[in-house]
């Protein structure tokens, strides 16, 4: 019997599970499982603690990169996108308009950024150490003079259509734009015998990609072992555009790299093309500016939308579409057609999705429809905070406050805006350096033989000592509480830490030009007067109440004679 139950047990059928025991069976597993994932995110978190936060990739970071190609390929692939975004934003957005003028006042402002010659008499054909001779005027005059002519319209642009000042700002946005400059020197060309052709950086060809002679060419630079440029590859140009020393391969022009200049801001090693600065947080612009068209739609809709008719069956009101099949008909006639019943139906189904909206009016309303009026939140929504973020968020990463580029007073008080002007100064003479760097002393040292060539009074032979004694003086600002800040340079410059040439360069003057205009306004109005011991020498800042631990003036200080600002000699008799 026992044999007979075993033989035919695989034959038997499996007792029916209930509804019952299969949901148990459900959940038990369900359960289970769940234990033991949560037991698992346990360990990652455990583990977690102990490694790199940002090393982790849990599920709410699943977007976030893990990988990261060199630089120089994602520029390959992306260079010529995001400078094209950049340029849009730069022609067409009032936010980015609103940088570029707060760039060039700042950097350059009125005056651009000087030459300042330096220049000490010599003693026996040597140059002395600093500040142990006179200041050679003569020979500084002279050297600045030529720079000046050098810089007119017409000497310093192939092009004869710019002057320096005009190439700095042309330079300085066009870092910020496309990230970096491009310009050639073009020796034998103009007055001085020397010019420079400014160059669109979209001209180095970014899609190449080749070995030539044993070197490679990367998006348009060719480049050594080292990573030395060796030539660059620009895009051919047309017939009469190449130079001596140029030579073409293929449909590209092929320029050594003496010739060229090429500069940007190197922010990862090996890097050989310049990021556009515009395109950092450019999507935050664009998403903003998408955004305000929108609202502006909306309130401008809201305005002269007033309401709809709804009819029962939701056909159109009668006479408005009969309009534009009339319309449409006249016109077919016009041209010569002859429509089919089947168009002529199909138009006026097209026809009866069309409605006016004209603004301030209402219209009959027609019988058997009714009128429903429309209620739009616009223009009442208030969207500041969502703009001033988007707008803060970018100026961020040009190195200015949401102050400056939104031109938002509103919420600025004095110690607010002292700390972001006061920051956004420090960046803008970092920028006024790098120009300096990448564009005026390299121009100047390649033009500097040429000026001294033509200029009578200079001396080829002291062109080291030229170069070494030129100085560039850039921008400065006027302090945000001029009172203090005098009295600091003049405590400064009592106690011997620094000089009154140093504290006018800091205010972007020239102490030769100001010790000349002393000098010319002694002689014409004569000295000016001296304070006697006992007059005060400021009066006290009504924003900074005096220190109740200073003792009061015993009594008020007499005042020193008053005199004419003209000396009786120099006045004209009535």
């Amino acid at each position: 019997m026992r044999l007979l139950d075993l033989l035919a047990k695989p034959f038997r059928r499996a007792p029916r599970e209930t509804a019952a025991e299969r949901a148990a069976w459900i959940d038990s597993a369900v359960r289970g499982i769940a234990a033991k994932s949560h037991q698992a995110q346990l360990a990652q978190l455990r583990t977690a603690s102990r490694s790199f936060e940002a090393g982790e990739t849990p599920a709410w970071v699943a977007s976030w990169a893990t990988t990261a190609a060199g630089i120089n390929e994602d520029l390959h692939n992306q260079l010529p996108t995001l400078r094209a975004r950049s340029r849009n934003l730069a022609r067409n957005n009032e936010w980015v308009k609103r940088y570029r003028i707060q760039l060039v006042d700042n950097v350059l402002g009125a005056a651009g950024i000087r030459l300042q010659m330096r220049l000490r008499q010599t003693a026996r054909g040597r140059q002395p150490t600093a500040g142990t001779a006179p200041l050679d005027s003569e020979a500084n005059a002279l050297l600045e003079s030529a720079w000046s002519a050098w810089g007119k319209r017409g000497n310093c642009d192939v092009s004869g259509r710019l002057c320096w000042k005009e190439i700095e700002t042309l330079m300085l946005w066009t870092l910020a734009a496309d990230g970096e400059i491009l310009y050639r020197y073009r020796p034998g060309a103009g007055r001085f015998r020397i010019q420079i052709q400014l160059l669109d950086p979209t001209l180095l060809d970014v899609t190449i990609r080749r070995e030539y002679q044993g070197r490679r060419v990367r998006m348009g630079v060719e480049i050594d072992d080292d990573g030395k440029p060796v030539a660059y590859w620009l895009r051919a140009a047309k017939a009469g555009d190449l130079g001596i020393d140029s030579s073409t391969v293929g449909a590209h022009l092929r320029i050594p790299a003496e010739q060229i200049r090429h500069r940007f801001l190197v922010e990862e090693v090996d890097q050989i093309r310049g990021v556009p600065q515009l395109a950092i947080g450019a999507r935050r612009l664009h998403m903003l500016h998408d955004f305000e068209d929108a609202a502006a739609v909306a309130c401008s809709n809201s305005a002269k939308r007033l309401g709809f008719f709804v009819s029962p069956s939701g056909d159109a009101p009668p006479g408005f579409a009969d309009q534009i099949v009339s319309s449409v008909l006249d016109a077919a006639h016009a041209a010569g057609k002859v429509l089919t019943p089947e168009e002529i139906q199909q138009i006026t189904a097209s026809a009866e999705k069309y409605t006016t909206t004209v603004p301030g009016t209402f219209d009959t309303v027609p019988t058997g429809y009714d009128f429903r009026q429309y209620d739009s939140p616009w223009p009442n929504i208030d969207s500041t905070e969502y703009v001033k973020s988007q707008v803060r968020g970018w100026s961020a990463a040009q190195g200015a406050s949401y102050v400056s580029i939104g031109n938002d007073l509103a919420d600025v008080n004095y110690s607010s805006a002292r700390v972001g002007i006061l920051d956004e100064r420090e960046h803008y003479k970092e920028l006024q350096a790098r120009l300096i760097s990448w564009l005026h002393e390299d121009v100047f040292e390649t033009v500097l033989p040429y000026l001294a060539a033509s200029t009578p009074g200079l001396q080829v032979s002291r062109l080291l000592d030229y170069l070494a004694a030129a100085t560039w003086q850039a921008r400065r600002w006027q302090g945000i509480d001029p009172v203090k800040e005098s009295l600091a340079d003049e405590t400064n410059l009592q106690n011997g830490l620094t000089s009154r040439s140093r504290i006018i360069m800091s205010r972007g003057e020239d102490p030769d030009e100001i010790a000349a205009e002393r000098d010319a306004d002694v002689a014409l109005f004569g000295p000016l007067p001296t304070a006697t011991p006992g007059a005060t020498a400021m009066a006290a800042d009504p924003a900074d109440p005096a220190d109740p631990a200073e003792p009061a003036e015993s009594a008020p200080a007499k005042k020193s004679p008053q005199r004419n600002f003209l000396p009786s000699s120099h006045l004209r008799p009535v």
